[in-house]
């Protein structure tokens, strides 16, 4: 048999070329069946075969998405009034100025510039790869520009007698991508978010940046903000609450909602009990370095948060050291976070009042020490000639020991705890001074290094070369029990409906910050309500009562992976919570990695092996994944894709098809066949009464009647199916003893 891609003569019972690997099957994309290569019509169904070859190499680019992302309207104060003053040449070139150092900024923090309009720009963050921290990256961004055109003010003023500003809005929410390429400035986005986030920059004052509420609510933990209340915009029939930054926090804290209550910290006491013996041993001079790792919102922080609540602060002092995801690109970043709150350094320090803070911070620790000074300063760009013909090994040996003596003498004050959160995000340069610091520090001291599983702090090696003094704390999702207990918790009583304890654990499954941010949305959006001292939820629960930090969580895990696996992973995601391999090989373009992909995709804990009899089945770890990654597929390509599972289900388990009843209905529901939906409803119906499943049978029934009876033109055919549906309803009415539900379906 010759491959059609690279004509090398494989066996005619050969199903992957020896020559370059690729599959030498044509699938039929109609029902599954596999013919010949190179032919042209399907052997069993007869549909025409699109011709694949090569498609495992060519991965379709997305040409939209369904995303959260934030978005960024900046606007120029006192454009008009230059316009009519300047010169026209002039007006140009000032703008060209700040747009394009604008677009550096936008850069910096990971977004880019969908537009400039006149003296508007639009920029978004999340769109081409999403972090859980869009939200702040956007806001840091508004503050940066604002900076940059107060800088640039002065010299307009002196042209112009007036001055120039910037003025904000910033909203996050779900958008529409459409045909998107960067390079180009071809994007497409289109939403209500981008709308809100225009009309929000339109109500703020010069030299104000205004938030929309789901912004406010994952920047308030970093920012300082003033609520302005509600107003009216154009376009929007609700009013819109508005929040003013004010200022960004010297150190982030966790906020918790609803009413200001949090959880009681469950399921933690073993690790609780090494930070107390860690903390004996250090009242007996002897340290401990403390991984702690654990996938987003198994509760590092707020186990750490614990510890710190368990320490008297008059004798043992706590240092925090930070890495931010919207600083990854920045050398040394954690390190200089950690010494601006140790020496006083502010944002606004000019470099004299700068210079005069590290020698003096330095001078009250260490004394004077002419040979770190230098080091120290560089770091701020300050010039020192001790530093300018240095080898960059050399600086950066001579910044680990000065670094390790200012660990130490901070450590020599009193007994102290070092804590480095999110470690993942850390950049490479900081993480090798980290390690070598740590294997060197002389004084005693707990150190706790907090990061996700993605992450290595030290290599197998290194860790057993530290010997006792090291220990790993491996975080895990709470059981059914402690995810109870912490409901109870949260919301503060011991009656807590069966209702709402079965849908946070589908939903959280475990996960002590989904419980939280899912109870707290349901809270908000008053799907979960207390009437007469007891909780209630008061309608079904939908795709936006997600939060959208949650999708940011997510949608950011997903957005790190390659094109090609996270089209696998789409497509799993549409066949379901739980897939099997056999659909997804069948119906998926990209065949020749997908067992990679796979493989990758279970590393990376976003799925697992469900079972491997009688078929090989994979689900999903969190149902909230998969729910994410599905409904950031447009809906047009979802119906597609829900059809094409449909059919090759029929045609893999057409000897089994009973087993599959509610399945192939469901896709088929969400697919293009509304009819065959409803046949296989009716079957489904038919099957659960055989059953004595009553109520299984009449809903199914129940949506299948409400399929044919919304269609408003009806065939004679359809009329005549639902004839027969209502017939065979009338025996599950019966055996419901429901005469009155059934007089009133025979009257619709």
């Amino acid at each position: 048999m010759k491959c059609l891609k690279c004509h090398f003569e494989n066996l005619q019972s050969a199903n992957f070329c020896n020559g370059c690997g690729n599959q030498l099957e044509s699938v039929c994309s109609e029902c599954g069946n596999k013919n010949q290569a190179g032919s042209n019509y399907c052997n069993n169904c007869g549909q025409k075969i699109e011709e694949i070859l090569g498609a495992e190499a060519q991965i379709p680019k997305t040409k939209g998405e369904r995303k959260y992302v934030t978005v960024l309207f900046s606007d120029i104060s006192g454009y008009t009034e230059m316009s009519e003053i300047l010169d026209p040449e002039e007006v140009k070139e000032i703008t060209h100025q700040i747009f394009s150092q604008i677009s550096k900024i936008v850069k910096k923090y990971e977004g880019f510039v969908e537009k400039f309009v006149g003296d508007a720009v639009m920029a978004l963050f999340g769109v081409t790869r999403s972090h859980e921290y869009d939200a702040i990256r956007a806001i840091r961004a508004g503050q940066e520009i604002h900076e940059l055109v107060e800088s640039q003010s002065p010299e307009v003023e002196k042209k112009t007698g007036r001055s120039i500003a910037m003025h904000t809005g910033v909203n996050t929410g779900l958008v529409v991508t459409g045909k998107m390429d960067v390079d180009k400035g071809i994007h497409g986005t289109a939403g209500d978010t981008i709308n809100v986030a225009s009309r929000l920059c339109g109500l703020a004052k010069q030299g104000e940046i205004l938030v929309g509420r789901n912004t406010y609510r994952q920047a308030e933990g970093h920012f300082n903000f003033e609520k302005l209340g509600l107003a009216k915009v154009k376009g929007k029939s609700e009013p819109l609450k508005l929040y003013k930054v004010l200022s960004m926090r010297d150190k982030p804290i966790v906020l918790h909602r609803l009413s200001g209550l949090q959880a009681d910290l469950i399921g933690r006491k073993t690790e609780m009990g090494q930070f107390g013996e860690a903390v004996d041993r250090l009242r007996q001079g002897k340290g401990t370095i403390f991984s702690i790792s654990g996938d987003a919102g198994t509760g590092k922080s707020r186990l750490v948060r614990e510890f710190k609540a368990t320490l008297d602060s008059t004798e043992i002092q706590w240092q925090d050291i930070h890495a931010y995801a919207y600083s990854q690109g920045i050398s040394y970043a954690p390190l200089i976070d950690f010494l601006n709150k140790l020496f006083k350094i502010e944002d606004g320090d000019s470099p004299e009042k700068l210079k005069e803070k590290i020698e003096y911070g330095i001078e009250q620790l260490i004394g004077k020490r002419e040979d770190i000074v230098p080091y120290i300063g560089s770091l701020y760009s300050l010039r020192y000639p001790e530093v300018e013909d240095v080898s960059p090994e050399f600086w950066k040996g001579r910044l680990q020991k000065t670094i390790q003596a200012i660990l130490t003498a901070v450590a020599k004050k009193s007994l102290t705890v070092f804590c480095l959160e999110d470690l993942h995000w850390a950049d490479p340069s900081f993480l090798d001074l980290l390690r070598g610091a740590l294997i060197e520090i002389r004084q005693p001291a707990i150190i706790l290094c907090v990061y996700r599983p993605e992450f290595n702090l030290f290599t197998g090696h290194q860790a057993e070369g530290l010997g006792k003094i090291y220990q790993e704390i491996n975080l895990t999702d709470l059981s059914p029990l402690e995810t109870e207990y912490m409901l109870k918790s949260l919301l503060k009583t011991d009656a807590i409906p069966s209702d709402l304890i079965r849908l946070v654990g589908d939903k959280a499954e475990g996960n002590p910050f989904y419980l939280e941010e899912l109870v707290n949305s349901l809270v908000e959006s008053e799907r979960l309500v207390q009437d007469n001292g007891s909780w209630k939820i008061t309608t079904v629960i939908t795709e936006s009562d997600i939060s959208s930090t949650i999708h940011g969580l997510i949608s950011g895990r997903i957005d790190r992976l390659d094109g090609g696996t996270k089209r696998i992973l789409q497509e799993a995601s549409v066949i379901g919570r739980v897939f099997i391999y056999e659909i997804l090989k069948t119906i998926t373009i990209l065949k020749r990695n997908i067992d990679r992909d796979l493989k990758g995709l279970v590393h990376l804990d976003l799925i697992r092996t469900r079972s491997f009899e009688p078929d090989l089945e994979y689900m999903f770890k969190h149902v909230l994944t998969q729910e994410v990654v599905y409904y950031g597929i447009l809906k047009k390509k979802r119906k597609k894709i829900h059809e094409q599972i449909a059919k090759m289900m029929e045609h893999l388990f057409r000897d089994r098809l009973p087993e599959f009843y509610e399945t192939l209905a469901f896709h088929y529901k969400k697919g293009e066949s509304l009819l065959k939906a409803v046949d296989y409803l009716m079957k489904s119906g038919e099957k659960s009464l055989r059953r004595y499943a009553v109520e299984e049978a009449h809903q199914s029934y129940k949506e299948a009647f409400e399929i044919l009876n919304d269609k408003v033109e009806k065939t004679r055919a359809e009329k005549t199916l639902l004839i027969d549906l209502i017939i065979k309803w009338c025996q599950v009415f019966y055996y419901r003893g429901d005469a009155v539900g059934l007089v009133e379906l025979l009257r619709t």
